[in-house]
């Protein structure tokens, strides 16, 4: 189990300076315990870049299965979304491609 930030998607993170070097920084956590991969499936949904996850899983290496467990991590967003603000995350791109994946 870890202490997760709950919510880790393009606006709640950035860049601070301090002593004129980047740090980087997390707002707004809606923190919570549960599997470390799980933030990731929000992360993915609105597309963090590229070296966040580098760096995340050169401190945490993919364990066997994340790959599975990556479309369910994102569907739960995905779903979770489509039930607060509407049929626009349903789409191609949303909830019913996440679907179809996971049952494959």
């Amino acid at each position: 189990r870890s202490c997760l930030h709950g919510d880790l998607w393009n606006g709640n993170w950035g860049g601070v300076d301090s002593d004129n070097e980047p740090v980087a920084a997390l707002f707004d956590p809606a923190c919570y315990y549960g599997h470390s991969e799980a933030d990731l499936g929000i992360a993915h949904m609105f597309g963090m870049p590229n070296a966040f996850f580098s760096a995340y899983f050169a401190e945490l290496p993919k364990q066997p299965g994340f790959d599975k467990r990556k479309v369910l991590y994102e569907l739960h967003h995905h779903l979770n979304h489509l039930n607060i603000f509407g049929s626009g995350y349903a789409d191609a791109h949303g909830a019913l491609k996440l679907l179809q994946e996971s049952v494959k």
